[in-house]
């Protein structure tokens, strides 16, 4: 006659504790990985709407090696590891002479259910050159160099996607026709959009960097661009938003 041996319980509740472990890490590992592998797969949204801006004739391609000089190139987003956060930026003063000049100071955009701060950003040096802020926390930022709300030029914001807030996380959902608000305290300006582009960016040339930038540069007409990166993922692509003028709302 022959027995079982003694099965050890300690023994399995410890199998039973590393089967669980290796569940969970590999539930973990899938949430990691998932978007990276969406993004891959995920095609690049068709554009839409004007393939150049009208740009004004005096506007040249400047240096990258002046601090002064307006930054050429459109601002970088970082890919931040966990944990990691953005140093502070400073912001800047409206950079007008006008002080009858309307300042962005909030955006709404119904169809994405945006309603967010607008901050006046300048800009900074860096080893390649001087690049636009950005605000490290749900804020957008206007580009102190651009048009006022309201003006002959181009009125350009610019936001994260994916970190520091994501204010502009669903840009990308827009569709032509879609309405956007913008604020100078209590004056509305509603605009319109009518194109949107993705462009190539991080790892590319200067050139290339130089000509996505032209859509920061100042116009012959009245427009807002709006100004993030894309994919969620990986911000290889420079998502680029333009919106024409439909209406201004006095205070």
């Amino acid at each position: 006659m022959t027995t079982r041996p003694s099965s050890d319980p300690a023994q399995g509740c410890l199998i039973n504790l590393l089967t669980l472990a290796g569940i969970l890490l590999i539930i973990a590992g899938a949430i990691f990985v998932y978007p990276i592998i969406r993004d891959e797969l995920q095609p690049i949204p068709a554009a839409f709407g004007e393939a150049l801006p009208p740009l004004r004739p005096t506007v040249t391609p400047l240096g990258a090696g002046s601090q002064q000089a307006t930054p050429d190139v459109l601002p970088e987003t970082p890919l931040l590891a966990p944990n990691q956060t953005l140093p502070p930026v400073l912001l800047a003063a409206p950079d007008t002479t006008d002080p009858s000049a309307k300042i962005p100071t909030r955006i709404v955009i119904p169809a994405i259910y945006l309603d967010a701060p607008v901050e006046t950003v300048g800009w900074s040096q860096t080893s390649g050159g001087t690049v636009w802020d950005i605000p490290n926390h749900f804020a957008a930022g206007w580009l102190k160099s651009s048009a006022p709300l309201g003006q002959t030029g181009n009125t350009v914001l610019d936001g994260h996607h994916n970190i520091a807030g994501e204010v502009f996380r669903y840009l990308v959902n827009l569709k032509p026709g879609d309405l956007i608000e913008v604020y100078s305290n209590n004056q509305r300006f509603t605009y319109e959009v009518t194109a949107m582009h993705i462009l190539p960016d991080r790892d590319q040339p200067i050139e290339v960097r130089r000509q996505n930038a032209v859509w920061i540069q100042p116009t012959l007409d009245e427009r807002l661009t709006l100004v993030t990166c894309w994919p969620y993922a990986n911000n290889t692509h420079r998502l680029i938003v333009v919106a024409l003028p439909v209406s201004t709302t006095a205070p």
